[in-house]
């Protein structure tokens, strides 16, 4: 009897590894809205959608919504601690799966509406440039990523 206790513990043990990554995943589907409908869905800079739509985003993605003549929102994805990590139980194999996996933690939200404000994005850079001037701008071809440094006058 205490042999097919242990063996039957050892066996799910095995089974519930990294319960959280084969369950449920990192990603989750969100319905993205905005008002007025019709604006594009950028996930981490890359286009996706046009709203309304659904989805799969990760913890700690940057959606942005562009409109021409609306100014851009962005929204962070937050996320909680992913209750199905809870079935690993004792399994440190288990835990360390789902931590590398990113399914420890899971987006908390399933529903995101996004009021957008009328408006120029443009009237920022331009506001900026009144009060200031390009003093370094600095390209990396490595990351394809610009880096400006605007310095206000007084």
């Amino acid at each position: 009897m205490k042999i097919k206790f242990i063996s039957t513990f050892v066996i799910a043990s095995l089974l519930l590894t990294s319960c959280a990554s084969v369950f449920t995943g990192a990603k989750r589907n969100v319905l993205f809205e905005t008002n007025p409908s019709g604006a594009k869905v950028f996930v981490n800079g890359m286009e996706q959608c046009v709203a309304p739509c659904q989805i799969k985003v990760r913890k700690d993605d940057k959606v942005d919504f562009r409109l021409e003549g609306y100014k851009e929102r962005v929204v962070i994805m937050d996320a909680d601690f992913n209750l199905v990590a809870i079935l690993n139980g004792f399994s440190i194999i288990g835990w360390g799966v789902d931590a590398l996996t990113g399914s420890l933690q899971r987006v908390n939200t399933k529903y995101v509406k996004v009021d957008l404000e009328k408006g120029s994005n443009k009237q920022v850079f331009n506001d900026y440039m009144d009060k200031g001037n390009i003093t370094k701008v600095a390209i990396n071809t490595n990351n394809k990523s610009i880096e400006t440094t605007i310095v206000l006058n007084r």
